[in-house]
Formats: structure tokens, C-alpha cells, sequence
């Protein structure tokens, strides 16, 4: 890779567009390029475009003050610009950048309000991005690929912390650097992001473990739902069809009973009706027989009325049963929790219990409260249902009342048989008659019983239909409707209802949860599942960025050591060569060779003064150790210089020509071991003496083997070396002008040409 032009319009004294051409290598050897011209022509600010297109931020280093000092400020006859721009174009056809470029042109705009922009081959880049570009071409705009004037022993008057980044450059390691500058950047990035997300699950982790506990909850609730959704179904859908069945057959009982009835009666009223006819035209009527008869449909009707009556006690009493157990509710708990902590208690009480006879009691009391607990935690029959006393005292009264109309009208059928008996046969036919009608009221009676019966049965499952139907409707809603329509196949009996208590005790524990509960939790729990994904990208992001950081620390400390020997090796020959002898050796300092002020004033201020944030800079210090675990321990590096016949070491001790030989020798060492595609040098032989200068034009033509130089210079030496000469001069406009020779055509009898 090699220069190849250089164009400048309005940077410093360029107000007008300037462009600079180099000559290509040639076989053995890159030409070299000086430029000349008076003081004050604006030599310098070559090099300075040089410096400012490569990314120089340092004013200084640009003399200048402010960012538009850069700009064509204006003169007598010429306005001011309204930006600077430099191009600076390379060849790169051996790929020493990595760019798929051929030609690569690097640009750097400035405008007088202060916006600025970087292009690489006319389009628009970071100035990160062409620093890396460079670096790994092995160019650095701060290095010793660009000395400016009077930096030649900029070098020698660092500190060895200054010298350290020189030498980075120097070394080739400031790609790696770079790198990993880039890494440790998006490694703390890194520890930010991940110190954010950390706390967001921290944040989410307890909700998410809540909604959790009421998902789990409510996904049992529905289990237990959906069971207690098929029991009922069976159970009640039995229940309601079995009490359809007895409805059906009971009812068809008590019409065919009622029918019946009304039949006898219309035979019974026909045939009281041809008695009564009998009577009437009985010439003598017998006025005993007449009063029996009319005592005893008296005491037929009071009969009827009594039984009546009966039948209306024994259907409020069952009545009372059904509704009792409709009404069944099993023990509240606190009530069971008392019930079964009394029957504890009994049994720890059978252990001191020695004697036999007290302990079977005992555990007969046991077995009784237990047994009545069992009971009153199981839905009870009808039967076992105790009716009102007064209904049943009631019903003993009617039962003892009817029993004594029976005996009366047995008595009274007696007395009418045996009367009818001594009559005169000619009365025969009324008798028989009369026979006939009690008879029928006997039939008439037993139907009326059997209907009696049918009506009580008829109103208890009347009654249980109805409570079956509120039950059904109370706990399974529209399901119910369903149930009621169609008839099941399996029949599971009395037995589930325990179970289906059970469910629903168990529901009522686990409570009324809103469905949205789900949908939230399913939100909160992919959140959370991401953030957890993100944590385990960051902390693999982290492991990454840090095995990056330990190779990268690794390859610097490896090509650092080999590069540093191997200059310190070319300082000494070529201080030799332009001192004509003496000694000199680059020294590596460590941490602990350079004392660190802040460490004698114990704790730094900002140490001492912030009373928060401590988390933050203990985070920080973990990051540290981590990335300086297996960093370079060489923090500095120290030039010793002893010129022939002196003892000093010291550099501020040497003069001007002395630092600047030395200066020359470290430069061409290190162009030597790392050579950069071109070198730019501002009058670094200007305090040289003809002798060294001529020492120091040979180094360059050595060096020009490996190296493309641009040398600004004054020496007649420097320029005999030089394949290209352009002049700088300045015009009274205040505008520096260029005027090219090319030495060969000098050689071959042409002329300069502008």
C-alpha cells in the first residue's frame, strides 16, 4: 500500500484546490518525496493535512487553537473558506487494508459551524472505523508515520507513558488495542444491560411466583370442576329421573285409585237410592232398623272425615322428612374441627386408662361420638328424620279415634245382621240390599286407603322433585336444563354424594379466581422467560467478550515482546551509525516502577467526598480486575541514550542535535522492524549538521526499500535523495501555491513545471 495523491482546498493557507501526486514503488525501492519552500510558506500544513484527514482530534499537535483554525481564514485579496477539506488516496492492491478496495480515498470535511464528516470512497464512516482501517494497515496518525515540526524529539521528552502508546504503535499492536478498547467498551455495555435486566426480574420474579401459586390454583379448580361437573350430573340426572319414574307410576296409581272411587261411589249412591226407594214404600216401616242404619252412615261419614284427616297428618309428616332433608346442610368446619378434636382428646385419654371395664366404656363413648359425627357428616334418609311431635301425637289421637269408629261400626253391622234376622222374610230383599251397601262402603273404604296412600307418596315425591329441581338449579345453573332433558345411561347411586360434598368443600377452600389470572400470568410468564434468555445471552456475551479481551491481551504481550527486542536491537545499530558509537537500550517499566501520585495521598478525592454509588464502583472494580487480569504489567518505557565519550544516561542532559540523533536513530529503528506504508517528516533533519545530515539521507534511502517518505525539509542532503520536489510558495494573497519537479526530467535536461 502507497500514497498516491493528496488533495487540499481551503485547509489552512490551501484556499484553492491542491493536489499532490506520488510516483508508484519501483522494483527495489519507493520514491521518495520532498517537499521545499521559505519559511512561512506553508510547508507544514502538508503535513498537518496529512495528520488532521488520518483523524488527529489534538489541536496542538495541529497548531491551533480552536477546530476552525483549520479553515482558510481569509486574506487582503482572498475571502475566507467555508470549510476545509483534505483527501488523502492509497493504493491498495496488496490488500494491506482490509477493505475490498482497490484504491481506497479517505476524506475529512470540516464547515465553519462546526459539523463534520468522514468519508471512505465518498461515503460517510465513523472516525473509529478508519482508525481501525489504519491501524491495521500499520498506519497511525500519531506515530512515527506522521513527525511534525519540531516533534522529532516529542519522543524523548514524553513521559514513559506517552512513550508506551508510541511504542504501541510501534509494536503493531494497536489494532489489538483498538479491539480491545471496542471489547472492554461493550463488555461494560454488557454489565449495564445485564445489571438492568437482572433487576426487572427481580422486580417480576415475585409476581410471576404469586400468579403462579393462583394459575396452579385455579388449573386444580378446574380439575376439581370438571369432576365435580360429572358427578352431579350423574347423581342429580338419577335422582331427578328416578323421581320421574315414581312420579309416573304413583300418579297412575292415584288416578286409577280415583277413578275407581268414583265409580263405586256412583254404584254405592244408586244403591242407597233403592233403599231409600224400598223404604219409602214399606207400608210399616221398622223404626229400629231405620235407626240403626241411620247410626251407622253417621258414623261412616265421621269415619271418612277421621281418615281424611289421617291421610292429611301422615302427608304433612312425610312432607316435613322431605323438606328437612332438602334442607340438609353438613357441619360447618369449625364445628367438625371441634368434633374431631373432642374424639382425640377421648382417645389420648384411653392410654392412662388401666382398668378393663372403664376402658370398654370409654371406647364405646368413642365409638358413639364418632358414629353420631359420621352421621352428621352424611346427608340423612327421610325416615331417619324425627316429624314435628305435635304432628305425630296428632296422628296417634286420629289412629286411636279411627280404631273406635271401626270397633262402632263393626259393633253397629253386628246389631243390623242380627236384627235383620227376626224380621219377616217378606223384608228379605231389603236386607240383602242393605248387606249389599255396606259392603261397597267397605271397598269404597280400601280404595279410599290405597288412594290415601298413593296421595301421600304422590306429594312426597312431588315435594322432592321441587327441592331437587332448586337444588339442581342452585349448584348446576344451565347445566341443569340439560340434565333434565336427557335421560342418563349410568345410574351411580346415593354413594357420590359424599364425593360430591367433598369437591365442593374443596372448591370452596380454594376460592373464586379471576380467569384473567391465566392470561396474566402467561404475559408475566414470557416476559419473564425472556428476560431469563436475555440473562443467559448477556452472561454468554460476557464469558465471549472476556475470552476475547484474555487473547487479545495475549497476542499484544506476545508481539509486543518480540517487536520491542528486535527494535531495541535497530536503536543501538543506528544510534552507532549517526553517533559513530556509544550505547543505548529501551527500558520497560512496570506498574511498580512508577510511582502513582495518588497512592501517597492515600484515598482519591472522589473516594472521599461521594457517599453513594458505591455498589456501582464495586461493580466496576470487579469489571476491572477482570479485564486487566491478563493485561500487559509494562505501563511505561524509558530511553537510555550514552553518546560516544560520555558517561550520562540522561536524556534531558544530551543537546539539541544529540536528542534529535537520537530521535532520527529510534525512528529509523522502529521503520525498520515495522515499517508503515509511508512516513511523513516535517524538518527532522533541521538540527542536524551537514555531516549528520548526510548520515541521515543514507538511513532514508535505506529505509525507502520497505517505506514511502515525504520529507519536508532544507537540507541540500535530504534533497539529493529525493525522486520528486515540490515547492511551496506563497503568493501576496496569502494563499500557498505548489511548483512539482520531477528529478529524473531535471537529469535529462527538462524543466520544473507548476
Amino acid at each position: 500500500m502507497y500514497l498516491t495523491k493528496l488533495e487540499i482546498q481551503g485547509f489552512k493557507t490551501f484556499a484553492k484546490k491542491t493536489s499532490l501526486s506520488f510516483l508508484p514503488p519501483q522494483a527495489d525501492r519507493s520514491p521518495i518525496t520532498a517537499v521545499v519552500g521559505p519559511n512561512g510558506s506553508g510547508k507544514s500544513n502538508l503535513a498537518d493535512a496529512i495528520r488532521w484527514v488520518l483523524g488527529e482530534q489534538s489541536l496542538k499537535l495541529l497548531r491551533g487553537k480552536k477546530s476552525e483554525d483549520v479553515i482558510f481564514s481569509g486574506s487582503e485579496g482572498k475571502s475566507r473558506a467555508g470549510f476545509a477539506e483534505v483527501s488523502l488516496s492509497l493504493n491498495n492492491e496488496d490488500g494491506a487494508m482490509p477493505i475490498d478496495y482497490s484504491e481506497v480515498t479517505i476524506t475529512r470535511r470540516l464547515f465553519r459551524d462546526g459539523s463534520s464528516e468522514y468519508l471512505l470512497n465518498d461515503s460517510k464512516v465513523r472516525l473509529n472505523d478508519i482508525q481501525l482501517l489504519l491501524a491495521q494497515a500499520n498506519v497511525g496518525q500519531r506515530s512515527y508515520s506522521v513527525v511534525g515540526q519540531g516533534m522529532i524529539d516529542h519522543i524523548l521528552v514524553s513521559t514513559p507513558e506517552e512513550r508506551k502508546a508510541f511504542f504501541d504503535d510501534a509494536t503493531g499492536v494497536k489494532p489489538y488495542q483498538i479491539k480491545r478498547h471496542n471489547a472492554i467498551l461493550k463488555l461494560k455495555k454488557t454489565h449495564a444491560n445485564l445489571s438492568d435486566v437482572e433487576m426487572l426480574l427481580r422486580e417480576i420474579e415475585p409476581r410471576l411466583r404469586s400468579l403462579k401459586r393462583q394459575a396452579n390454583r385455579l388449573e386444580k379448580r378446574g380439575a376439581i370442576e370438571e369432576s365435580l361437573h360429572l358427578l352431579e350430573s350423574q347423581y342429580y340426572g338419577s335422582q331427578w329421573w328416578e323421581l320421574v319414574d315414581n312420579l309416573e307410576i304413583v300418579k297412575k296409581g292415584f288416578d286409577e285409585a280415583d277413578k275407581t272411587i268414583t265409580l263405586e261411589r256412583r254404584e254405592l249412591n244408586a244403591l242407597e237410592k233403592k233403599v231409600d226407594a224400598v223404604e219409602t214404600v214399606d207400608e210399616k216401616p221398622d223404626t229400629g232398623l231405620v235407626a240403626l242404619q241411620t247410626q251407622y252412615r253417621e258414623l261412616q261419614k265421621k269415619h271418612r272425615t277421621i281418615r281424611d284427616e289421617h291421610f292429611q297428618t301422615e302427608k304433612e309428616i312425610e312432607l316435613t322428612r322431605v323438606r328437612a332433608q332438602s334442607n340438609w346442610a353438613p357441619l360447618p368446619l369449625i364445628r367438625i374441627v371441634e368434633q374431631v378434636g373432642a374424639i382425640v382428646k377421648g382417645l389420648m385419654g384411653l392410654k392412662k386408662i388401666k382398668d378393663v371395664t372403664e376402658l370398654h366404656s370409654e371406647v364405646e363413648a368413642v365409638l358413639k361420638h364418632s358414629t353420631d359425627l359420621n352421621k352428621k357428616l352424611q346427608r340423612p334418609n327421610p325416615e331417619d328424620i324425627k316429624p314435628d311431635p305435635k304432628l305425630v301425637n296428632k296422628l296417634k289421637g286420629l289412629s286411636k279415634d279411627e280404631k273406635k269408629i271401626v270397633i262402632g261400626l263393626e259393633k253397629l253391622e253386628g246389631q243390623i245382621d242380627s236384627y235383620a234376622t227376626k224380621e219377616k222374610t217378606e223384608r228379605t230383599e231389603l236386607i240383602e240390599m242393605q248387606k249389599l251397601l255396606r259392603e261397597k262402603q267397605r271397598q269404597i273404604h280400601l280404595l279410599e286407603n290405597r288412594r290415601g296412600t298413593q296421595e301421600i307418596d304422590l306429594a312426597r315425591y312431588e315435594e322432592r322433585q321441587g327441592a331437587l329441581l332448586r337444588e339442581m338449579d342452585e349448584f348446576m345453573k344451565e347445566r341443569a336444563v340439560e340434565v333434565r332433558s336427557n335421560r342418563p345411561e349410568n345410574s351411580p347411586g346415593e354413594d357420590v354424594y359424599p364425593e360430591i360434598q367433598r369437591l365442593r368443600y374443596k372448591l370452596e377452600l380454594i376460592g373464586g379466581i379471576d380467569p384473567e389470572i391465566v392470561k396474566e400470568f402467561e404475559q408475566t410468564n414470557e416476559r419473564f422467560n425472556f428476560l431469563d434468555g436475555q440473562v443467559k445471552d448477556l452472561h454468554k456475551a460476557l464469558r465471549s467478550t472476556e475470552k476475547v479481551i484474555v487473547e487479545l491481551d495475549e497476542q499484544i504481550e506476545k508481539q509486543s515482546k518480540k517487536v520491542f527486542n528486535k527494535i531495541n536491537k535497530e536503536f543501538e545499530k543506528y544510534f552507532k551509525m549517526l553517533f559513530g558509537g556509544g550505547s543505548c537500550r529501551l527500558v520497560k517499566l512496570t506498574r511498580e516502577e512508577i510511582p502513582d501520585e495518588n497512592e501517597s495521598e492515600g484515598v482519591s478525592p472522589d473516594r472521599a467526598f461521594s457517599d453513594t454509588g458505591e455498589a456501582e464502583r464495586d461493580k466496576e472494580d470487579v469489571i476491572e480486575t477482570k479485564i486487566n487480569k491478563h493485561k500487559d504489567p509494562v505501563i511505561g518505557v524509558d530511553i537510555q541514550a550514552t553518546p560516544p565519550g560520555k558517561r550520562l544516561k540522561a536524556l534531558n542532559l544530551l543537546s539539541g542535535g544529540e536528542r534529535a540523533l537520537t530521535s532520527i536513530a529510534l525512528i529509523s529503528a522502529i521503520m525498520a522492524v515495522n515499517p508503515s506504508p509511508f512516513v511523513v517528516l516535517d524538518e527532522v533533519d533541521a538540527a542536524l549538521d551537514e555531516a549528520n545530515t548526510v548520515r541521515f539521507a543514507g538511513i532514508l534511502s535505506e529505509l525507502s526499500k520497505n517505506s514511502q517518505f515525504v520529507i519536508i525539509t532544507h537540507n541540500r542532503a535530504t534533497m539529493e535523495q529525493a525522486d520528486v520536489l515540490y515547492g511551496v510558495t506563497m503568493g501576496d494573497q496569502g494563499i500557498s501555491n505548489l511548483l512539482s519537479v520531477h528529478l529524473e526530467d531535471v537529469a535529462n535536461g527538462g524543466t520544473a513545471r507548476r
